[in-house]
């Protein structure tokens, strides 16, 4: 539920935010780093979501129902959505929300009856509302554990058992892996993961001492990336979004810098935040460093700017040597194209339907993808090589084309969101207005590029064949 939480184990809401999201005691786990990416393993996302139930399980007859008081000490206090993020949050991934509308839009959508274990499912009771007033967690064999209400607390519920399961449900969401750091690590999943590891260390004050984890909020941010070999020594908040390249609030990455006025319209910034993927804002202020979501009507209000200060490997501004040879271009990362034709591609990835199975991780034995593994393995067979199986990365392969202009074998890519902001599926177009892509439900499917979901999220086209 989201009604304000009242009770006094609550921290201080900041005083620019209109949600505020509990402090844990995070004495048994830190929490990591969030991200999507095809490199987390099914084998890891199993085990988290194991992790998650066997919390929730713990919980049982330990807790008691409640929407204003939220208390995360034995004997435990929770709602529907405290409850799960507190059971998250112990196990190292940080939802950064109570708002069950707000858990709804992370990760990727879930068709009904294709859950997994560790899924999010919502319901809504009211016929009149539109958001969810509930949710629960998917542990496998058509259940769910949740807070369900006063009378039952904590309770595993089989989706048959009553009506209001399959009359109320409105849809799922799959935060694993997309809340899991990558593996390996990416830059950006470290400096995130350091940021959190310093979110019950750090105090946010008006001097910088780093032995005593004393900082400003530049300081903090100056920190932080210092540590993962960034140097900004930026020594305003106005310095610090001088720094990097501007990037699009639609194209963030973990690890950008976002910053936020305190006057709308001010390009002064007040506040800075370390992007953590998939909405979710880690910040430097008075009240300590805490996490929120940059769905926050907010952080919607008073966005400026983001910034990207690193790239790869590199700091925000690294030195360019010039070639040794000034007659020699410089070699850019693109797709080697070989004599591959649009039919070959199309033709191949046809033949993958009912072969194909939808999965976390990239196994060709198995034939197991996700929707960019799926396309990183059709244009390879054709030898292709896309560089990436991160749809994002792909995104950035070959050359534009204009979604007017397709020809059989370009790349498409779309949101999953309907507000076509994060790249993270990917299609190869067919032909006569159709593409072929490998569904989070687990197909292959053809759809039309003219059909309600392609026109809510379809992005950008990219030609990789000569």
């Amino acid at each position: 539920m989201k009604r304000k939480l009242l009770s006094a184990a609550l921290i201080t809401c900041v005083s620019v935010s209109s949600l505020a999201v509990p402090s844990f005691d995070q004495s048994q786990q830190t929490v990591s780093a969030a991200t999507i990416t095809s490199q987390t393993s099914q084998q890891a996302v199993s085990a988290k979501a194991e992790q998650l139930i066997q919390t929730a399980k713990s919980l049982i007859g330990k807790s008691t129902y409640s929407t204003a008081v939220y208390k995360p000490t034995y004997p435990y206090k929770f709602s529907c959505a405290t409850f799960l993020m507190y059971v998250f949050e112990k196990n190292g991934v940080d939802l950064a929300t109570y708002n069950e509308n707000f858990m709804m839009q992370q990760g990727t959508p879930v068709a009904k009856g294709q859950w997994q274990k560790g899924d999010l499912l919502f319901f809504r009771s009211k016929t009149t509302a539109k958001d969810p007033d509930h949710v629960a967690m998917y542990i496998g064999d058509n259940k769910v554990i949740h807070m369900a209400d006063p009378k039952q607390n904590i309770v595993i519920s089989d989706l048959n058992s009553k009506p209001y399961y399959t009359e109320n449900y409105i849809g799922a969401r799959r935060v694993l892996p997309s809340l899991m750091s990558s593996n390996p690590a990416t830059k950006g999943d470290k400096i995130v993961s350091n940021a959190y590891d310093l979110k019950d260390q750090a105090t946010i004050g008006s001097v910088n001492n780093e032995s005593s984890k004393k900082f400003t909020s530049t300081g903090f941010v100056n920190y932080i990336y210092k540590n993962n070999g960034v140097t900004l020594n930026a020594s305003s908040l106005k310095d610090l979004q001088s720094k990097g390249t501007t990037v699009s609030r639609s194209n963030l990455k973990k690890g950008d810098l976002v910053f936020f006025n305190s006057v709308k319209g001010s390009t002064n910034p007040s506040l800075v935040a370390i992007y953590a993927g998939d909405h979710r804002l880690i910040l430097p202020n008075s009240g300590g460093v805490i996490t929120r979501v940059l769905l926050v009507d907010y952080y919607n209000d008073h966005f400026i700017t983001a910034k990207r200060v690193f790239s790869d490997n590199t700091a925000a501004t690294p030195s360019v040597p010039k070639p040794s040879n000034p007659t020699t271009k410089p070699s850019v990362s693109t797709p080697s194209t070989g004599t591959a034709s649009g039919d070959k591609v199309v033709n191949f990835a046809n033949s993958l339907k009912n072969k194909v199975k939808f999965g976390y991780g990239y196994n060709e034995s198995t034939l197991t993808f996700t929707s960019a593994g799926f396309t990183y393995y059709v244009y390879k067979q054709q030898g292709i090589d896309l560089k990436s199986k991160l749809a994002s990365e792909q995104a950035k392969a070959g050359k534009a084309v204009l979604k007017s202009n397709l020809q059989k074998g370009d790349l498409l890519f779309f949101s999953l969101d309907n507000k076509r902001t994060n790249i993270n599926q990917t299609g190869i177009y067919i032909g006569g207005n159709q593409f072929i892509s490998l569904s989070t439900s687990g197909k292959v499917i053809q759809q039309s590029l003219s059909s309600t979901w392609a026109a809510q999220n379809f992005v950008k086209a990219r030609r990789v064949l000569n």
